[in-house]
């Protein structure tokens, strides 16, 4: 199959991300993958980088020049797609409008990565119910959120970003804390995640500044705009001596072993946060609050302790639970690594996304 896939903009978090690894491992199984953005999105460079095809293609704005040049690009190449995977509410809309002056439209699976509830109004469910071959939202509650405003069940299907366990895997953990220059003797909180106010940074600070145990320690690992907002949290809260900002890391996978606790404190609109699965994949016992399809991987008690978003005491005191119990963070830490093994791996996402765009595309020929 071709695929191609359009992103009005993304960011710099999971969604790129997301798209480049999926893109990675379909053309590693024989299929043709292009990719259409913004010079301006960060999925433009990273894209690049990563080696795939991209098109330059003015995709942030709904009007009639952008509309233009997405359906004259569209037409000069149908003959090769096999399906178009749209990532955002401006590029998903272009595309559609641009399907309703083919003569021979090109089968459109949208992907929604974020849990903002759709808005329910006519267009927008004529955009998912019609225009769109099939829904693909990265956890089941955002399938749910489709399905209330009519989308059949049958016409979406849950495909979380899957973790590459080749890369992220158990570790030695004495190795892992010399590699970060971490202390040996010191207990580690881990965050790992983009620095922005909606991933709850702000209320884990608050929460270890109740904990009063100087061995309890926090390495946030990110880069972001909420930098230098933390900065000035950890000087007011006195936390300096216990919390880490080690910037961006290339190598997160030698993070995650050095942890005790790998936590998630997020009340973002996304799927299944990246961090989460990571540190499921790395073995490690984990703390998340319930954001978005976070639930889907944290089965509160199983494969770790799911908490209330932007609660600080709940946050504090599953902390101090699992500091207190090692037995619980080793089960937790072993099933949760079981159950990720079983459902949340790159080949389970690669799996699902190949059958719902083969799907789609044999539809369309028949």
């Amino acid at each position: 199959m071709h695929i191609v896939h359009t992103e009005a903009d993304g960011g710099k978090g999971g969604q790129p991300l997301r798209i480049i690894n999926e893109s990675l491992g379909l053309i590693h199984r024989g299929h043709q993958v292009t990719i259409l953005c913004p010079e301006t999105a960060p999925l433009h460079a990273l894209a690049r980088e990563a080696g795939l095809t991209v098109v330059t293609m003015p995709l942030k704005r709904k009007n009639l020049k952008n509309l233009q040049l997405l359906r004259t690009w569209l037409k000069n190449n149908r003959h090769s797609i096999d399906v178009i995977n749209s990532h955002n509410s401006a590029d998903t809309w272009l595309v559609a409008l641009a399907n309703l002056t083919l003569s021979n439209p090109v089968p459109l699976v949208r992907t929604r990565h974020a849990s903002g509830v759709p808005r329910k109004n006519w267009t927008t469910r004529w955009l998912f119910r019609t225009a769109c071959a099939h829904i693909v939202t990265t956890g089941e509650a955002l399938r749910h959120q489709v399905a209330d405003i009519g989308v059949p069940m049958a016409q979406s299907t849950s495909v979380p970003s899957g973790v590459d366990t080749q890369r992220f895997h158990p570790a030695d953990k004495q190795q892992a804390r010399e590699h970060c220059g971490l202390m040996q003797d010191d207990f580690w909180l881990g965050v790992v995640s983009h620095l922005r106010p909606n991933k709850g940074h702000s209320v884990l600070l608050r929460a270890l500044a109740k904990i009063d145990n100087p061995r309890i320690k926090l390495a946030i690992v990110g880069e972001g705009p909420h930098k230098a907002t933390l900065e000035q949290e950890i000087t007011g809260l006195g936390l300096q001596q216990r919390v880490l900002l080690a910037g961006h890391r290339s190598d997160p996978e030698r993070w995650f072993p050095a942890f005790d606790i790998a936590l998630s404190p997020s009340h973002d609109m996304e799927g299944v946060p990246q961090g989460v699965l990571q540190s499921l994949a790395s073995r490690i016992a984990t703390i998340a609050t319930d954001a978005g399809g976070t639930v889907d991987a944290v089965i509160d008690g199983k494969t770790g302790l799911l908490i209330a978003q932007r609660d600080e005491s709940a946050l504090e005191e599953a902390i101090v639970k699992l500091y207190d119990d090692a037995n619980l963070r080793e089960t937790l830490a072993q099933q949760g690594y079981d159950y990720l093994c079983a459902h949340f791996t790159r080949k389970c996402m690669l799996d699902a996304m190949e059958k719902v765009f083969s799907n789609a595309a044999q539809r369309s020929r028949s």
